[in-house]
């Protein structure tokens, strides 16, 4: 169990430091009361190894001034406690509210962090994974995934180019684009109005584009070409007249034109590889874009991200099993990937390229406090496939509600009494979370079918 050591001391009588030493001893026994009833409680836990999720809001930032009191570090180690890997998402660049709850949790306890991600989508977040030493072992693989060229996320405006450095659209005669659009702005500090998204204007027939000095037309390397005879070095190409397109050419512009409309994950997924008893497991760990739920290039946006994460984590778990078809490794991928049913076409992108989400999970209605979005996820690539004596068995899943428990409705005048309830509902978010933790327990002990292989080998004849 966590280690809780500041609770021993008591305090004066009627302090507010003394209140909340009470009042966390009893939020910890009905934490207590419930987790052990929400768990299934006909494992063996020696059998199994339990893996969680959870999106912690913010986790190292003092708005609402932030973790301040060891209260919700004591509350979150008591719910983590009870899984045996856990990946956590929001970590931010300060870790210190991450390693006093690591520090509750005790010596048995260890981690893996990426560093924090740059750019405002990666919003100065870090991958964690904590995970129980006694439980299971860390086999010292651990990276962060990467796109190819090719298979970068096409951001949501699509590809744009800067209207810069001699770069310029040439307009037919007349054209006037002018006028009132509608779009989003803000008032600066100075009192000047700016957009705070891209508008984007038709462009009518007959629109050119200006090129700088220094442009090139680039045939694609694969074009079939041919060799003038008695040359060395050199190849005849055949360039159509007028009108210049098609899949072997591109345009070459001089210097930074091109305005990152190619990009890698808003916040860089984590891999990491795990053994538990018999399991040997792959976790990849994510918190994907979201942007917006109503605009639909945003939302398209968040789709292709998810897309090409599974594609490819696919690709590396076929590849990986073609070089060894007796690879007993599973490859599982599990975060926060703003996904907003399981019938919309997020979950569908997370469903492809051979992964699959349990049923288990999948009939979770949802992972957000109101539980009404299936943010979070928890899916496995080709969870049917023969891997020896090693399978996918699901023995138990859910998410677990603390505020049944803990920064309860009903305590808001003990918390916030200035405060109303919607108001309170957010307060509370910023020492907790707005997610729930979202878990999947699998088998971990194969010794049966491992025995029971070697028995139906025959004997080897005298």
């Amino acid at each position: 169990m966590p280690f809780y050591g500041r609770l021993k001391k008591a305090l004066p009588a009627g302090s507010a430091q003394e209140i909340m030493r009470k009042r966390t001893i009893v939020g910890l026994r009905r934490l207590r009361k419930a987790l052990a009833e929400h768990f299934p409680k006909d494992t063996n836990r020696m059998t199994t190894v339990r893996i969680g999720t959870w999106n912690i809001r913010e986790f190292g930032n003092n708005k609402h001034g932030g973790r301040e009191t060891y209260e919700p570090l004591y509350y979150m180690a008591e719910i983590i406690s009870n899984f045996d890997i856990a990946a956590i998402q929001e970590v931010r660049d300060d870790m210190t509210e991450f390693r006093q709850l690591r520090d509750i949790l005790g010596p048995d306890w260890d981690y893996i962090a990426t560093d924090v991600t740059d750019g405002g989508a990666g919003n100065g977040e870090r991958m964690v994974f904590l995970f129980n030493r006694n439980r299971v072992r860390f086999r010292n693989i651990a990276g962060e995934l990467t796109l190819p060229d090719g298979r970068k996320v096409l951001a949501s405006f699509g590809e744009r180019i800067k209207l810069e450095n001699g770069i310029a659209l040439k307009l037919p005669a007349g054209v006037e684009l002018s006028g009132i659009y509608d779009a989003k702005s803000e008032a600066g500090s100075d009192g000047a109005i700016k957009l705070t998204e891209d508008v984007e204007i038709a462009l009518p027939a007959d629109t050119w584009l200006a090129l700088p000095k220094g442009s090139a037309l680039a045939v694609a390397k694969g074009t079939e070409v041919s060799r003038p005879a008695g040359t060395k070095g050199k190849v005849a190409l055949g360039i159509p007249q007028d009108t210049v397109e098609g899949k072997n050419f591109r345009l070459r512009f001089p210097g930074e034109a091109l305005d990152e409309s190619f990009k890698q994950f808003a916040r860089t997924p984590f891999i990491v590889s795990f053994q538990a008893g018999w399991m040997k497991i792959d976790l990849a760990t994510v918190h994907i874009y979201f942007g917006d739920n109503e605009d639909e290039k945003l939302l398209a946006q968040r789709k292709r991200e998810i897309f090409r994460l599974t594609e490819a984590l696919g690709a590396r778990a076929a590849k990986e099993m073609k070089a060894n078809p007796d690879n007993t490794v599973l490859t599982g991928l599990l975060g926060d990937f703003n996904i907003i049913s399981a019938e919309h076409e997020t979950m569908q992108a997370l469903e492809a390229n051979g992964f699959e989400v349990p049923e288990q999970i999948r009939s979770i209605p949802g992972s957000n406090v109101p539980q009404d979005k299936a943010y979070d996820q928890i899916a496995f690539w080709e969870p049917k496939r023969k891997r020896g004596h090693v399978r996918v068995d699901v023995r138990g899943a859910g998410v677990f509600d603390y505020y049944d428990h803990v920064y309860r409705l009903d305590e808001r005048l003990t918390y916030q009494p200035e405060r109303s309830e919607g108001a309170y509902k957010t307060w509370r978010t910023f020492k907790m979370s707005d997610h729930l933790p979202m878990w999947i327990e699998l088998s971990s002990d194969f010794s049966d079918a491992y025995l029971d292989a070697c028995d139906a080998v025959d004997p080897v004849e005298a």
